[in-house]
């Protein structure tokens, strides 16, 4: 449509200037009007400097738009209100294109700043792994002719020990950067939340776990992640109502703008505020003995799907997470 309105457009220019081109000759070849004449090359000469100047304005603007591409400047936006059909739709795929590259930019941004949190986690555990192991196996090999037997037992089990917690660290984070890419297929809500009970009705506090969704509410996702992303979710919200008699998880799905949310939410003690932001760092965990890993792969399941997982919390009202996909 674009390339058919520029043709149009420069043929109808280029038929009218040829044919004032041949009325201003033969006026002037056969005298019937030097006039006329003179006013056909000055209308050439004005639509040829219009048409000079359309060129040059569109030139200089898709010069301006390669130039914020290649600088990284996404705030720059071209207006498409105007009656040239060619240029609004230009405009338009120009703003089109740097929203995309914006995107972009913003994502390749977001996942630096989130495997550098990774590469800081990995480096502050495996030196605290390795420290111990270096020290103690140093303090072996030194004194190890004045060790009884016993003391290199307990020595060698302290090793073995942070070896152990140290495999258990890498293979958390084998879990987590080594998602597969999401397969689709159609999954009604109503089946989705059938599956998840049966696979928790053996979990502590089971009984407490309330599902609702609409009937016809369907979504296009990979169910086995998503059915690991939920029990993550819900795992977590029953751990926060653990020993509390009025304890209540509540696993809602609705649809509002033509996407769908998934609220897992629980009356617990709640999260800080100063915690929040840190939810959903890999390997950070508010709970003793926590391993850190489950909301982290619940959030990259569903960035992987396109879409976002957020926490809000109100301590000792309610926490609740909200998977849009």
């Amino acid at each position: 449509m674009v390339n058919r309105s520029l043709y149009l457009k420069i043929i109808g220019i280029v038929s009218l200037i040829v044919f004032l081109a041949l009325l201003g000759s033969v006026l002037l070849i056969t005298g019937t009007s030097y006039f006329l004449s003179f006013v056909c090359l000055c209308i050439i000469l004005l639509i040829t400097l219009l048409l000079i100047r359309w060129m040059n304005g569109i030139n200089r603007k898709i010069a301006t738009f390669f130039e914020s591409v290649r600088n990284g400047d996404t705030a720059l936006r071209y207006p498409n209100k105007t009656n040239d059909p060619f240029v609004k739709d230009l405009y338009t795929e120009m703003n089109r294109i740097i929203l995309l590259f914006s995107q972009n930019q913003s994502e390749m941004e977001e996942k630096r700043l989130y495997y550098e949190s990774i590469l800081r986690v990995l480096t502050h555990e495996i030196r605290n792994s390795i420290t111990p192991i270096r020290s103690l196996s140093a303090d072996l090999l030194k004194y190890s002719d004045t060790y009884t037997p016993k003391q290199l037992r307990e020595g060698l089990e302290v090793i073995h020990g942070q070896a152990q917690n140290l495999s258990a660290f890498l293979d958390s984070y084998h879990r987590l950067t080594h998602l597969p890419e999401p397969e689709r297929t159609e999954v009604p809500i109503t089946s989705l939340f059938q599956k998840m009970e049966r696979l928790l009705c053996a979990e502590p506090g089971s009984d407490r776990i309330r599902f609702s969704s609409a009937e016809a509410l369907t979504v296009r996702v990979d169910q086995n992640l998503i059915v690991l992303a939920l029990i993550n979710l819900i795992r977590n919200a029953l751990q926060a109502i653990e020993g509390q008699a009025d304890g209540i998880v509540s696993v809602e799905a609705l649809k509002t703008d033509g996407r769908v949310y998934i609220t897992i939410t629980d009356n617990g003690p709640g999260i800080s505020p100063e915690l929040l932001s840190a939810i959903f760092t890999p390997f950070f965990s508010t709970k003793s003995g926590g391993s850190g890993i489950g909301l982290s792969i619940s959030h990259r399941i569903m960035r992987l799907h396109g879409g976002d997982l957020t926490v809000d919390s109100l301590p000792g009202v309610r926490t609740e997470f909200r998977m849009k996909l």
